[in-house]
């Protein structure tokens, strides 16, 4: 994650229709596009639960 790049407010969603959102919050995450449509599909779209299910799975999940 860019040093600048705010974090996400929690009801912040992703859009995986949009290939460069998903780019976007891939490079957040610090993993792969196809991990977020993955995530997306377990969990739903809200960035706070993509990220708690990232962190459950042993991604960075933006961390550090």
């Amino acid at each position: 994650m860019e040093p600048d790049t705010p974090a996400p407010a929690p009801d912040d969603t992703i859009d995986t229709q949009d290939d460069e959102a998903v780019k976007r919050w891939a490079d957040h995450f610090g993993i792969t596009a196809a991990q977020i449509e993955e995530a997306v599909l377990a969990v739903g779209p809200r960035v706070a639960d993509v990220q708690r299910h990232l962190l459950d799975q042993g991604a960075s999940a933006g961390a550090g």
